[in-house]
């Protein structure tokens, strides 16, 4: 309820900016004309309808057409990079695929250039702002940011959320994205440079003066924080029970090979515990941005009992650019089993061989088997939020379907059915702006099917702000809890 309750706010907050409210200093954005933003929106459309395997899954034709020609005519007159950046989102959103939009990267760094990032980050909890992470001063979490200088923190949320794609229904996980944004935009919002410092107004009162940092300085300190690999013994009771929580930050290893020995690592380690007292395995996948479907297989083999065909198939739109940026991606080639190998070998050559500019399926006919030394049996929880996508969320579908254990947390950016993927990098002609366009669509289920609504935990758990000032996880205690009767 509080989600709906903040979204319709922020929703409001959006059409005031539209209509008679704007940012301070936003013309210090490279301006672009009215026949610029339309050639690039041209573009964007002409892009959609060529690279994207479904484009009318979640949306009409008229629909799709409408959003472009009522972007089109919003800045027809001109605008600002920030204002195409809007008109694109408009048009991408439509669509209801994550994998298709703004290159949020890209225009963090183009912001953070000229305005700069603010060193923490913010969360909606129970409809209030709330800093959850500070790169600098750690007494300020879990209080709420009320105004940037004389701009309302909410309404720099509400320009962050039409940015984001969203994935079908997952409001949750398009809300977690924009308050990832929420630093680079607050900046933009004010007006500030790197190297200056911004008023920061908390409801308790009290007003602190954060730095502005660029993006070399924001990168550096964001290094120790990104998701990785890792895991730790949790204690359940005072009897010695125990289970053991790992922690997988993506699916995208810069090293597959070694990805692969570290998970067999670990769960040789799993194999070895007192059955006595270890109480199994807790699965953290919050934060996982997914990644590639062979780095899912090769982590799939220690969790399956029996042979697994996930996804059972992908549909995917052949072109020169898709056969040009990923059929070269064969690192992987030899990752998740040799015979779960041949799907992407045989992925590889429709790209290569198949009629351009037509659509091709491939069935996953190579199926996932379970490791024979070292596949893990045992009580299994899986923890979720928001920001868990793509390959995490087939992983998701493949637990829930196959009843393996527990879900915890938020509902991820997806459903059980499949999702879209393989996105194709493309700049636009005249902002430079970078997008993305999904090439693929992978289907978990068998018969086909695709649904829009998202993933829904077996115990769906929200962090509070006492939660947050304690230093409290509830979704892993309520894992605790679960592991200790099971």
């Amino acid at each position: 309820m509080h989600i709906k309750v903040l979204l319709v706010s922020l929703a409001f907050s959006v059409y005031l900016q539209m209509h008679g409210q704007s940012y301070r200093d936003t013309g210090q954005l490279d301006f672009l004309s009215g026949d610029q933003i339309s050639r690039d929106l041209d573009s964007l459309y002409s892009w959609i309808l060529r690279y994207h395997p479904s484009p009318f899954v979640h949306c009409s034709e008229d629909e799709l057409s409408s959003s472009y020609d009522q972007a089109k005519m919003t800045f027809a007159g001109g605008g600002s990079l920030f204002s195409e950046a809007q008109m694109i989102a408009r048009i991408c959103n439509t669509l209801k695929d994550s994998h298709t939009g703004l290159s949020l990267q890209d225009l963090s760094n183009r912001l953070g250039t000229i305005h700069g990032h603010l060193p923490i980050e913010i969360e909606a909890i129970n409809n209030q702002l709330i800093i959850v992470k500070s790169l600098e001063d750690q007494s300020i979490i879990g209080e709420e940011v009320v105004l940037v200088e004389q701009t309302p923190a909410r309404s720099i949320l509400g320009s962050a959320l039409p940015l984001v794609s969203q994935e079908g229904d997952a409001q949750i996980g398009r809300l977690r994205v924009a308050e990832k944004l929420w630093n680079d935009l607050a900046p933009f919002a004010v007006g500030s440079r790197p190297g200056d410092s911004v008023q920061v107004y908390l409801s308790n009162g009290v007003t602190i003066l954060l730095p502005v940092h660029d993006n070399e300085q924001m990168e550096h300190l964001e290094e120790a924080d990104l998701p990785g690999w890792g895991w730790e013994a949790i204690e359940l009771d005072e009897k010695g029970n125990f289970a053991v929580k790992l922690t997988i930050g993506n699916f995208h290893p810069d090293q597959p090979q070694k990805f692969n020995r570290e998970l067999r690592n670990f769960f040789r380690f799993v194999h070895t515990q007192d059955s006595n007292r270890f109480k199994g395995l807790i699965l953290d996948l919050r934060n996982n941005s997914g990644g590639h479907i062979a780095a899912m297989a090769d982590f799939l083999q220690f969790l399956i009992q029996e042979d697994t065909k996930i996804p059972f198939g992908v549909q995917v739109n052949v072109t020169d650019l898709a056969e040009e940026q990923l059929s070269g991606r064969r690192s992987f080639r030899r990752t998740g089993g040799k015979q779960y190998g041949s799907n992407l070998i045989a992925m590889n050559r429709t790209l290569c061989s198949f009629p351009r500019d037509s659509i091709a399926f491939i069935p996953f006919n190579a199926e996932i088997h379970p490791n024979r030394r070292f596949a893990f049996e045992g009580p299994t929880s899986l923890l979720l939020n928001g920001l868990s996508a793509s390959a995490s969320v087939t992983i998701a579908s493949w637990f829930i379907r196959s009843n393996r254990g527990v879900t915890i947390g938020e509902s991820p950016m997806g459903s059980i059915s499949g999702t879209f993927g393989n996105p194709l990098k493309l700049i636009l002609p005249e902002s430079g702006l970078h997008v993305n366009i999904a090439s693929a669509r992978y289907f978990t289920q068998n018969p086909i099917q695709w649904e829009a609504k998202p993933i829904l935990p077996d115990i769906p758990i929200n962090q509070t702000v006492e939660d947050l000032k304690l230093g409290k996880d509830p979704v892993l205690e309520q894992a605790i809890i679960w592991h200790s009767t099971h």
